[in-house]
C-alpha cells in the first residue's frame, strides 16, 4: 500500500497524487490518500486552510482510516495521524519516505518499496512521466461544463484561445505567501503577449483570475480579450481548470494550479509561458518544476 499526505491547494494534491498513482501502479496496490492535515481547522498564523480537492477529478480514490475519522472529528485526527506516524517511524524507520528540498526532483523516490507514507510536496512530472497516460486520464472532470461554462468553452473552440492566469487573492493577502512567492508583474504578461504575438497567428486571450476586477482596470492586451470572472469558476474552481485546459496556448504565474492547466492541455504544439522567478528566493532551483519545452521569462 502506497499512502500520500495531501497538503495545499489543488494543484499541490495532483503531485502529490499523482506520484502516488505511480507508486502504486509500479507496486500493482492500492493507494491511500491521508486528507487529515487538509481538514485540521486548529489555529495556525499566517496559515491559508485548504480543502480536499481531488474529488472533482475521477481519480482512484480510497482514504485512509483517520481520514475517514477526521471527516467527523478533524482537530483531533490530525493529532492523532502525527503520533501515529511518529510511533510507526520509530518501529519502522523507512516507511516515510519525505521530501529532500522543495521542487527538487529525487529519482531514488521512484525506487521507494512498497508500504511507504510520502510526505513533500512532489512538485515535478518527472515523478509521473512514465505513467502520463494513466495521469491524463484520472485528471479528467466528473462533471461537465454548465450552460454559462458552455458559452466561453464555444469562444475558446472557435479562436485561437491563450490562457492568462494571474494568481492574486493570497499571493497579496497572506504575509508568508507573499514574501515567499510575491506577485508577477504586468510587466511579464505583457512580455509574455509580445511573444505568443510574435508565434501565432489572431491569439485571442482569456483572463483567468481570483481576483478580475484587478485585471480590468491593470491589464490591458493589444488583442481580443475575454475576463472570464468567477461566475464562472465552478465548485472548487474545477469549471475555471476545465476552461483553461480546452485553451490552445498558456501565459501563467507561479501557481501549481496554472501548471496543471497547461500540461492538461492535449494541444501538441501549445505555447507555455511562465515566470522565469517562480519564488522570490534565487537560492531555491525550481528547473525540475518547469517542463524544458515551456518557455520562461
Amino acid at each position: 500500500m502506497i499512502t500520500v499526505r495531501l497538503i495545499g491547494g489543488m494543484g499541490n494534491q495532483m503531485f502529490q497524487y499523482a506520484l502516488g498513482r505511480r507508486l502504486a501502479e509500479r507496486h500493482n496496490t492500492i493507494l491511500k490518500l491521508d486528507t487529515t492535515f487538509l481538514l485540521n481547522r486548529l489555529p495556525r498564523k499566517n496559515f491559508v486552510f485548504r480543502g480536499y480537492d481531488l474529488n472533482v477529478f475521477n481519480i482512484q480514490e480510497s482514504f485512509t482510516c483517520l481520514s475517514r475519522f477526521a471527516m467527523i472529528f478533524n482537530n483531533i485526527a490530525f493529532p492523532l495521524s502525527y503520533c501515529y506516524l511518529r510511533i510507526k517511524k520509530v518501529f519502522y524507520p523507512n516507511c516515510i519516505v519525505k521530501e529532500k528540498k522543495d521542487y527538487f526532483f529525487d529519482s531514488s523516490v521512484l525506487d521507494s518499496p512498497n508500504d511507504i507514507y510520502l510526505n513533500g510536496y512532489w512538485q515535478s512530472e518527472r515523478y509521473f512521466k512514465d505513467i502520463e497516460h494513466i495521469v491524463r486520464k484520472e485528471f479528467t472532470f466528473k462533471e461537465k461544463l454548465n450552460g454559462r461554462g458552455n458559452l466561453i468553452a464555444d469562444k475558446i473552440r472557435n479562436v485561437n484561445a491563450v490562457c492568462v492566469n494571474i494568481r492574486r487573492a493570497d499571493y497579496v493577502t497572506n504575509a508568508l505567501n507573499n514574501a515567499f512567492f510575491g506577485t508577477i508583474s504586468k510587466e511579464y504578461y505583457q512580455r509574455a503577449e509580445e511573444i505568443i504575438s510574435s508565434k501565432t497567428e489572431n491569439p485571442h486571450f482569456f483572463i483567468f483570475s481570483d481576483d478580475i476586477n484587478w485585471c480590468k482596470t491593470n491589464l490591458k492586451f493589444n488583442h481580443p480579450t475575454v475576463f472570464v470572472g468567477s461566475e464562472y469558476a465552478g465548485k472548487k474552481w474545477q469549471q475555471y481548470l476545465q476552461l483553461m485546459v480546452m485553451c490552445k496556448h498558456f501565459i501563467i504565474p507561479n501557481s501549481t494550479f496554472a501548471w496543471w492547466a497547461a500540461w492538461l492541455s492535449e494541444n501538441k504544439d501549445k505555447i507555455i509561458i511562465v515566470p522565469k522567478k517562480w519564488v522570490n528566493d534565487s537560492n531555491i532551483n525550481t528547473d525540475d518544476l518547469i517542463p524544458s519545452s515551456w518557455i520562461r521569462i
